[in-house]
């Protein structure tokens, strides 16, 4: 068990809760800048844990993958549907119909966003801000292709990351010194680069070809050689996150904000390397990462929601800019961490008797 990589996961849920509520000031923008390491993180350990490095056979790929995306479809029916119901009521509240709803969502418009870009009102909405389902659409549309294009995954997986990252980071470059307009929106856009394509499809593949690299040296190496190699990569790990944050934090500074900073690409491959060193997560937030990162990321936009709404009818006081980073966070570990895993305990021990 890496209880390394579910540290980093119990430490991204955070940092994404502080990206959506953001400290004041200077700090809070370059915090944000940094923190965009986290959807890119996801993305490649969602590869790196997705085909084995023994795995060849085209059938076995697809079964693998297509257990996956199974799992991938019902988490996202559930907190999709969760969202939704939220966005009705919030609606019904305000005094608008189903009808005006209904279609103020589902429209041809915003389909065209959302099946180019995993965004538009399909995935968000007045009642709260952040399309931050997007990463779940993302990761499906990822799986998907890799599914059908199993054959020749590992012929073509590296050129297409090149390419990719390529694409990301010279389209980041048109956003600050010549925002071209395609598809007849500005490249400026947040997500006209922030989508399955240019983040989602190279980070996953990120993920695979760590993978087959660690794969290949076990392979070759005894356990003890290995252990010895992978000790040697502590210190280029730990470099490669803070060159990533000092790199993320320039680039906000000096070009403004990017939705996936080229920092970010030091900073995941940093992990990834630290994740094979033998670095343990500790003894407790490992755990929170395990049981409960995933679920923080899904569901931390509704608690968001529901605290401005109790805040602006007074029921709850209204919280600073300061405190609200840390409100939530506490909040989202309450609710959807230690409760749920309170009662689930209850339930197995009462089971036993």
């Amino acid at each position: 068990m890496n209880t390394f990589i579910y540290l980093v996961k119990f430490i991204a849920s955070m940092g994404v809760i502080i990206g959506h509520t953001r400290f004041p000031g200077t700090f809070g923008f370059v915090w944000d800048a940094v923190s965009r390491y986290i959807c890119p993180f996801f993305f490649a350990i969602s590869g790196r844990f997705l085909i084995p490095y023994s795995m060849r056979n085209t059938d076995d790929i697809r079964k693998r993958v297509g257990k996956a995306l199974r799992k991938l479809l019902k988490t996202t029916g559930v907190v999709y549907l969760i969202y939704l119901v939220y966005s009705f009521l919030f609606h019904l509240k305000n005094g608008i119909g189903f009808g005006e709803w209904f279609t103020s969502k589902f429209n041809l418009s915003e389909a065209r966003w959302f099946f180019l870009f995993n965004s538009g009102k399909f995935i968000y909405d007045g009642s709260y801000t952040f399309d931050h389902l997007w990463y779940l659409f993302a990761l499906f549309y990822v799986f998907g292709l890799i599914y059908i294009f199993a054959p020749v995954l590992r012929k073509w997986y590296k050129f297409l990351v090149v390419i990719l990252l390529a694409g990301l980071y010279f389209g980041e470059l048109l956003q600050t010194f010549y925002p071209i307009r395609p598809f007849d929106i500005s490249i400026t856009t947040w997500y006209v680069l922030r989508n399955w394509l240019f983040e989602g499809m190279p980070f996953v593949l990120i993920g695979i070809w760590f993978s087959d690299y660690i794969g290949k040296l076990k392979e070759d190496l005894s356990e003890d050689e290995f252990k010895v190699r992978s000790r040697k990569w502590i210190v280029p790990g730990f470099l490669g996150i803070l060159v990533g944050m000092v790199i993320s934090s320039a680039e906000f500074l000096l070009l403004g904000k990017k939705e996936c900073p080229f920092g970010a690409l030091f900073m995941v491959l940093g992990i990834l390397f630290l994740s094979e060193t033998g670095i343990g997560g500790g003894k407790y937030l490992w755990k929170i990462g395990r049981e409960g990162s995933s679920n923080i990321y899904f569901y931390h936009v509704l608690v968001i929601c529901l605290v401005d709404q109790l805040s602006y009818y007074g029921v709850l006081p209204d919280i600073s800019m300061g405190a609200k980073p840390f409100v939530i966070m506490a909040l989202c570990l309450l609710f959807i961490w230690f409760i749920p895993r309170t009662i689930k305990k209850y339930r197995c021990k009462k089971t036993k008797i």
